[in-house]
């Protein structure tokens, strides 16, 4: 049970007060009585009944060890008195059995001892006998107030008929937790409580587990026992680690009295951290107002017992906070048990804001250009360049009506402020005419985009040449060699299935995007879904594009996010969640067609922006209809670079790769000032190395390790030969096993 104060709070008396003095009487005497008679009794009577008190000794040991539970002296005849008398029960039995013990192997003689021996000290005998009479006098003495309740020769007036005694405050604590919550059918069986303090207005204590095992009593739990608010429930760390220490308020906390909680606090606990709820085992702190949202943000913490945050979908948060989801935020922080909370009275994004200017998409020294603003009032930035690792890939996605029409117009906007050179790709051939004005090369319709793909991969093909001549490992821009941009908007026009143009434009994507970033050819990939059949049926390429670079993820449907195996920072993001249009929380039952709908304020632009190693946060993109008057026609860059960009138009119209041979089997074509492209497909070895080169540490702190079911994807080879080349690899000292997780590999780091 528990103590101090557990379901026994004091020594608790007999229920018949004459037995109890009969039993007394027979305690303080059984020693005298063995001692006096047992050494008359032949030697088989003798050996019998000290055979036959050895089990009250070991009845009133496990009395007095607790061992006897309390349902069980309930049921037993006297168990009140066994309860009461456990410590001079236990005393009397060892006499009396000592006594009985001495006379049968010892006879009279060792009775002699015993009783007499205490004269000859210092001796063993003296010892024993000592301590033997102290034993029988300690056991007279703590059962002084029961022979001393009734003096002879008074007449005590009969009691009256009392009813059961009223319950105390404590015992009703101590039974509650007992049956519902440390009992074997309890909540969390074996913790029990130890009672420390109470009064009429709270009550304290310590929660004890089973040595080694967490305790598991939750707030919410207690709330359900005692029939009060979980906000009246604290509890904290105690003394140990299998042990909390609890505080239980009986009335509402007084405006001084703590531990405090805000009202957004309390209605957390209650409908967030609940027991079932969408967020169990959390709690939040430093509640603090939000300017940027005009209502509050906090922290959100996990409890002791709980190791990680796990993030539901906004939906359900929303719904237990009783609000709607664009006014609720939740992101992820590298602290795994730690979450940035946010709960608006109007969401900052939802009055649009315009492009303050060109010079806005400036890139900052670490290649990170803003695009508008996140719901916390930080930029939302994306990263297009980095200074160590080369270009940045990146991907939009969005249905339409979502704004990636414009997000991508930013997008080009800002490659064309800082000096790269766009080769743009419109299978529709009218989406965006602005880009298409800033582009150093445009291609519109069909066939017009995959022209513009083919001179991209010339460019690359140029660049891989040139960077092996060189043995140049990082690209470095130039105005004479810029970043080239190659973006493919609607990309599924090229890449979906139903493209008579697919083998040819997953060939040159996939060679972007697996070999473009160290070339300093970024890729940029626009479409609604990023469905595999969207994407040339190949992972290699959604894989390298997004972990190669970003991605902006605008209102979709929700399976959006599971496309990808996106970082943690994205748990809990549902885009179909994002409404077509802002609305309030009222809306008609009965749809009446005389009443004209407001103008909706649309919700184009209002998405995620995240790499592989960012938050997650709301964010909304600038506003911006038109970029004319924005870029500058002559800053419009070209890849000077490249010897055959004079000829861009017939590379434009010269197939490659899977339909690189004309109907008569001709060659294809390449341009006579060009350099020479090297026409030898990659080895299985020089893929595996190139793709394990884009996951490589650009600072080389950290070996960047792949998965061999990854590397096998992103570079179109079968599995037993990239299993074969790793094994040969890794013997050669040019790849390095993960010594932590089985089947990865990377480059090693450079000594």
């Amino acid at each position: 049970m528990t103590t101090p104060q557990t379901a026994h709070t004091a020594t608790p008396a007999a229920a018949n007060p004459a037995t109890e003095r009969r039993f007394a009487v027979a305690e303080i005497a059984a020693p005298l009585v063995a001692a006096g008679v047992t050494p008359f009794l032949d030697s088989q009577a003798a050996g019998t009944l000290a055979t036959f008190l050895a089990a009250p000794v070991l009845v009133a040991g496990a009395n007095a060890a607790g061992m006897l539970s309390d349902r069980l002296l309930d049921d037993l005849p006297g168990g009140d008195v066994l309860r009461a008398h456990r410590r001079p029960f236990l005393m009397s039995t060892v006499a009396t059995a000592t006594a009985a013990a001495t006379a049968t192997l010892n006879g009279m003689p060792g009775i002699d001892a015993l009783l007499a021996g205490w004269m000859t000290m210092p001796s063993l005998a003296g010892l024993v006998s000592t301590a033997w009479w102290g034993t029988t006098g300690l056991v007279a003495f703590s059962l002084r107030r029961v022979l001393s309740s009734a003096k002879p020769g008074k007449a005590t007036a009969p009691a009256a008929p009392a009813g059961p005694a009223p319950e105390s405050p404590v015992d009703k604590v101590l039974q509650l937790w007992d049956a519902h919550i440390s009992g074997e059918y309890g909540a969390c069986p074996g913790q029990h409580l130890i009672l420390t303090g109470h009064s009429l207005v709270a009550w304290e204590g310590v929660i004890e587990a089973a040595p080694g095992r967490p305790v598991t009593v939750t707030a919410a739990t207690v709330s359900g026992v005692y029939r009060i608010p979980a906000a009246w429930v604290d509890i904290t760390e105690g003394p140990h680690d299998s042990s909390r220490r609890i505080h239980v308020r009986l009335t509402a906390p007084a405006e001084q009295d703590g531990p405090q909680y805000s009202a957004l606090e309390a209605l957390w606990l209650q409908r967030v951290a609940r027991r079932g709820g969408c967020m169990p085992g959390t709690h939040l702190e430093g509640v603090t107002p939000d300017p940027a949202t005009g209502g509050v943000a906090a922290w959100v913490m996990a409890d002791e017992d709980t190791d990680a945050l796990a993030v539901p979908d906004l939906y359900t948060i929303a719904g237990a906070l009783r609000t709607t989801p664009l006014l609720v935020s939740v992101e992820r922080t590298g602290n795994p048990r730690k979450a940035i909370f946010r709960m608006m009275d109007r969401s900052p994004l939802e009055e649009g804001r315009p492009l303050p200017g060109a010079d806005t998409l400036l890139a900052n020294a670490s290649g990170f250009v803003q695009l508008g603003t996140g719901v916390s009032g930080k930029p939302s930035r994306v990263q297009v360049f980095d200074p160590e690792g080369g270009a940045r890939h990146v991907v939009i996605v969005g249905v339409t009506g979502s704004g990636k029409g414009g997000v991508l117009q930013l997008l080009a906007l800002s490659y064309h402020v800082n000096g790269a050179a766009i080769i743009y790709a419109d299978p529709k051939g009218s989406s965006n005419p602005d880009v298409e004005d800033m582009a150093a090369y445009a291609g519109c319709g069909l066939d017009g985009a995959m022209g513009a793909l083919r001179v991209a991969y010339s460019i690359l093909l140029h660049r891989i040449e040139e960077s092996r001549e060189l043995r140049a490992k990082n690209f470095t821009p130039t105005p004479e060699r810029p970043y080239v941009v190659t973006i493919l908007d609607e990309m599924a026009q090229l890449l979906g299935d139903k493209s008579p143009h697919r083998a040819e434009a997953a060939f040159i994507v996939l060679a972007l995007a697996t070999l473009g970033r160290s070339m300093g050819m970024p890729l940029v990939l626009c479409g609604q879904i990023m469905n595999l059949d969207q994407m040339g049926s190949n992972t290699a390429i959604r894989d390298n594009v997004f972990y190669g670079g970003a991605l902006i993820l605008l209102r979709s449907d929700s399976a959006q996010a599971g496309r990808v195996d996106l970082p943690r920072a994205f748990d809990g993001i549902d885009p179909s969640q994002i409404p077509a249009y802002w609305k309030g929380d009222e809306e008609n039952l009965i749809y009446d067609p005389n009443v004209p709908e407001d103008d909706p304020r649309r919700t184009f632009g209002v998405g995620y922006v995240v790499g592989p190693d960012e938050r997650a946060e709301m964010m909304r993109a600038w506003i911006l209809e038109s970029a004319a008057g924005h870029w500058d026609p002559a800053k419009v860059a070209i890849p000077g670079d490249f010897p055959g960009w004079g000829e861009r138009d017939a590379i434009a119209s010269t197939p490659v790769g899977p339909a690189a041979e004309d109907a008569d089997g001709a060659a294809a074509w390449t341009p006579a000032s060009a350099s020479p492209a090297p026409v030898k497909e990659l080895t299985a070895e020089e893929k595996i190395l190139a793709v394990l080169d884009e996951r490589r540490d650009p600072m080389n702190i950290e070996v960047g390790y792949l998965h061999l079911d990854q590397i096998t994807d992103m570079t179109a080879v079968t599995r037993k030969t990239v299993e074969n080349t790793l094994s040969r690899l890794t013997k050669k000292g040019a790849v390095v096993r993960n010594p932590d997780s089985s089947g990865e590999y990377g480059l090693p780091l450079p000594e």
